[in-house]
C-alpha cells in the first residue's frame, strides 16, 4: 500500500509534464521536420556569405593598420619639416650656431621616432645639409634628371607623402621612404626634408591580429613582391602563387568599384584588400575548414531553435495547459522582486504552499529562499557599513549607483542623509573636469579588463578641504548576466602631504628658503633647453668674510637670509632664485632678452639690497658685485657662469657695490 501511495504521489506530481507532454508529442516531429526542410538550406548560404564578408572586413582593417602607420609617418615628418630651426638649416646653411641647432633638432626628432632608419634635410639638388648619419652630410645622393623630377613631385604634392616600401640598401630591412617640402615664412619651397621608417613596428602592430590559422601579407602589385608575411623570410621576395597573381591582375584590370574580392580554392579562403593609392594588395589567408566551421554548427543550433519553438507552442495548447501554468506566474514574480533586490516577502505564495505538485514544490523553496536571502542581505550590509574602506558598485552599462557605503559618502564629503537620492551626478560634481574624465577613462578600461585597475584621484569638500584618494577599480559578472564595477576608495591624503614636504625640503636652500644649487642648475637647463632664454645673473655679498669674522656666523646668516628676501621682492615669481652655496647666488630671468629692460630691473635690485638694516651689523651696510648674460641661444650652464663670474669679479675690483652686463 505504501508503495502504490508513492507511486500515486509522484505521477500526480507529474501530471503538468504529461498534460504538456501528450499535446505536443505529434506538433514536435512535424515542427522539426519542416524547420529542418526550410531552414537549412538558406540559412547555410547566408553564413557562408557571412563567413566571405567578414574575411573581407578583416583584410580591409589590417590595410587600414598600413595606412594609419604611413600617415603617422608622414605627419612624423611634417612636424620636423616645420620646425623654425630646420627652416634655418636652409636659411642660414653658412651659419655655424644655425646648423648646431639643426642638428640638435634633428637628433631629437630621430630619437623620438625608433623606427627612423634616418632623418635628413636636403636641397632641391639632393645636396644633404643635416642627416642623423654624419656621413652623409654634404653629399648629393641623386643624379640631376632624377633630383628633377624629385623636385617637381614633392612640389606638386604639397605635404609629406610615401613613395612605398623599399628594402634599404645598408641595412637590408624593409623601409617607408617619406617626403616632405620645408617651406620659408612666406610659403616658399626651400628645399625638403626626407626619412626612411623601419617597418618594424608596423609589423609588430600586425603579427598579434594573425594566429594559428588567419595568415596575412601584403604584395606591391607593381613587382609581386612581399613587402610583409608572416613569414618573414618571404619579405622581399617575389609571390611564387600563380592563381593569387593572376586574380590579382585580374581584379586591378576592370573598371572596379569596390576595393575588396574573396575567392576559395581547394583548401582555402582568400580576402584581398586593393590599396589603390600605392597599388598594393593586402591579403588574409584562412582555411575553408575555419571559415566555414559554422556552417556545420547550423544543424545543431536548428536542432535547439527547434526546442524553443517547441516550447512556445506550448503556450498556445489548450485551456488546460493555460490553467495549469497560471500559478508561475505568481511565483516568477516573487522571484524577479529577488532579482531586483526586493527581499519583502509576498502573501501570493502562500495559496499554493499546501499543493503538492511542481508548484507547491517551487513555492516552499522560493519561501525558503526568501529566508536564506534576507539573512544573507542584512549580513552583507551590516559588513559593507562597517567597512573602514569607501565602496561603490555602480552598472557598467547605465552607470546607475547599485551599492554605496557610509564610508564612501564620508571620503567624497556628502552627508549620509543623501545616500538615499545619491546619483552618480552628486558624486561626479565633488570632483573637477580632470578627475572626471580620468574615472571615465577608468570605466571604459574595466570594460575590455578583467584586471584590477589601481589609480590616484582628488575629491574637493564643501569646506574647501582636498582628499587624495587611492581607487581600486574592478569589473565583475554577475550570475544574472548583469555586469558591474567596484570601486573603493582609501584616503592617502597624509601620505600625498608628507610626499610633497619631502619634494620641498629636496629641491630648497634650508636657510634662505629658495632653490639650493641642484633643483637650481636643473630648473636653468631645463629652460634653456625649453628655448626660455633670458637674462643671467651671478652675485655675492660683498665683505661677506669680514661681516662673519666681526660679527658672527647668525649676523651672516640674517644678511643671507635679507638677500633672499629682496630677490623675492625684487624678480618674479616665474624667475628662477637660487642660493649656490656661501654667499654666491643666482638669478635666471626668463624673457628678459634686451640689457635695457634688465638693467632696469637691476638697479631696482640693488636699491632693495641698500635697504638691508641688521641691528648686529652696527650700521655696517650690505652690498653686492653682479654679474649679468643677455642668453638668445642654447648655452650651458658653466658657460653662462663662467661668463658672469668674470663681470662679477671685475665690479669687485672697481669697489663693489655694482653690477655689469656681458658684451660678446
Amino acid at each position: 500500500m505504501d508503495n502504490i501511495r508513492i507511486f500515486k504521489g509522484k505521477m500526480k506530481s507529474k501530471r503538468i509534464s504529461l498534460k504538456i507532454a501528450a499535446m505536443v508529442g505529434t506538433v514536435e516531429l512535424i515542427t522539426m521536420t519542416a524547420f529542418f526542410l526550410i531552414i537549412n538550406h538558406s540559412l547555410t548560404k547566408v553564413l557562408e556569405n557571412k563567413a566571405m564578408s567578414d574575411m573581407n572586413i578583416i583584410a580591409r582593417d589590417r590595410a587600414q593598420i598600413v595606412e594609419s602607420y604611413i600617415i603617422g609617418c608622414c605627419d612624423f615628418l611634417t612636424g620636423y619639416s616645420r620646425s623654425p630651426i630646420i627652416r634655418e638649416g636652409f636659411t642660414k646653411k653658412n651659419d655655424p650656431i644655425a646648423r648646431r641647432k639643426v642638428h640638435e633638432v634633428t637628433l631629437a626628432y630621430a630619437a623620438g621616432h625608433t623606427d627612423t632608419e634616418g632623418l635628413y634635410i636636403a636641397e632641391w639638388d639632393t645636396f644633404v645639409l643635416e642627416h642623423t648619419n654624419p656621413a652623409s652630410i654634404n653629399i648629393t645622393f641623386r643624379d640631376k634628371e632624377n633630383a628633377k623630377i624629385l623636385e617637381e613631385t614633392i612640389k606638386s604634392k604639397g605635404q609629406a607623402f610615401c613613395t612605398g616600401i623599399v628594402r634599404a640598401p645598408v641595412s637590408q630591412k624593409m623601409v617607408i621612404p617619406v617626403y616632405a617640402p620645408v617651406f620659408d615664412e612666406a610659403g616658399k619651397e626651400l628645399g625638403f626634408a626626407g626619412g626612411a621608417f623601419f617597418t618594424d613596428a608596423l609589423e609588430k602592430k600586425l603579427a598579434p591580429l594573425s594566429d594559428n590559422t588567419i595568415g596575412y601579407s601584403l604584395i606591391n602589385a607593381n613587382t609581386n613582391e612581399y613587402i610583409f608575411n608572416e613569414d618573414s623570410q618571404l619579405v622581399g621576395q617575389k609571390c611564387t602563387d600563380q592563381h593569387l597573381l593572376d586574380t590579382i591582375h585580374g581584379f586591378l584590370s576592370q573598371d572596379k568599384k569596390n576595393k575588396t574580392l574573396s575567392y576559395r580554392s581547394e583548401e582555402s579562403v582568400i580576402s584581398c584588400y586593393f590599396m589603390a593609392d600605392k597599388n598594393w594588395v593586402f591579403i588574409v589567408k584562412d582555411s575553408n575548414e575555419n571559415v566555414f566551421g559554422i556552417v556545420r554548427s547550423v544543424r545543431t543550433i536548428l536542432a535547439a531553435i527547434c526546442i524553443l519553438i517547441t516550447l512556445i507552442m506550448l503556450l498556445f495548447f489548450g485551456f488546460s495547459v493555460e490553467i495549469t501554468m497560471r500559478p508561475i506566474r505568481d511565483i516568477n514574480t516573487q522571484i524577479e522582486k529577488f532579482k531586483a533586490r526586493d527581499y519583502s516577502y509576498s502573501d501570493i505564495l502562500n495559496k499554493y504552499l499546501a499543493r503538492d505538485d511542481e508548484f507547491g514544490t517551487i513555492a516552499n523553496a522560493v519561501k525558503e529562499l526568501h529566508g536564506v536571502l534576507e539573512n544573507q542581505y542584512q549580513l552583507f550590509f551590516e559588513l559593507l557599513e562597517a567597512q573602514t574602506v569607501g565602496t561603490l558598485v555602480t552598472n557598467l552599462e547605465d552607470n546607475n549607483i547599485i551599492l554605496v557605503n557610509k564610508m564612501a559618502l564620508k571620503l567624497w564629503g556628502i552627508p549620509p542623509e543623501k545616500k538615499a537620492t545619491l546619483t552618480m551626478d552628486d558624486i561626479k560634481n565633488r570632483f573637477d573636469e580632470e578627475e572626471t574624465e580620468k574615472i571615465a577613462n577608468v570605466r571604459s578600461l574595466s570594460k575590455i579588463s578583467n584586471e584590477e585597475i589601481v589609480y590616484e584621484t582628488s575629491v574637493m569638500h564643501d569646506d574647501g578641504k582636498k582628499i587624495h584618494l587611492l581607487s581600486h577599480a574592478k569589473c565583475a559578472h554577475l550570475s544574472n548576466g548583469e555586469q558591474v564595477i567596484i570601486f573603493s576608495f582609501i584616503d592617502i591624503s597624509a601620505q600625498k602631504k608628507l610626499e610633497k614636504n619631502l619634494v620641498v625640503l629636496s629641491e630648497t636652500d634650508s636657510l634662505t628658503q629658495i632653490c639650493n644649487r641642484r633643483s637650481g642648475e636643473y630648473k636653468v637647463k631645463k629652460a634653456v633647453i625649453e628655448g626660455k632664454y633670458g637674462m643671467f645673473c651671478l652675485f655675492d655679498a660683498n665683505k661677506f668674510k669680514y661681516v662673519n669674522d666681526t660679527f658672527g656666523h647668525t649676523a651672516g646668516d640674517k644678511v643671507l637670509i635679507e638677500i633672499a628676501k629682496c630677490m623675492k621682492k625684487t624678480f618674479r615669481t616665474t624667475d628662477i632664485l637660487i642660493r649656490l652655496g656661501g654667499d654666491e647666488f643666482v638669478v635666471f630671468a626668463p624673457e628678459i632678452k634686451n640689457q635695457s629692460t634688465g638693467k632696469l630691473i637691476l638697479e631696482r635690485f640693488m636699491k632693495n639690497i641698500e635697504k638691508i638694516d641688521i641691528p648686529e651689523l652696527h650700521e655696517h651696510k650690505i652690498s653686492i658685485s653682479l654679474g649679468a648674460v643677455i642668453i638668445d641661444n642654447n648655452e650651458t650652464f658653466e658657460q653662462m657662469y663662467t661668463k658672469a663670474d668674470s663681470l662679477m669679479y671685475d665690479c669687485k675690483k672697481q669697489g663693489g657695490n655694482a653690477f655689469k652686463f656681458y658684451n660678446a
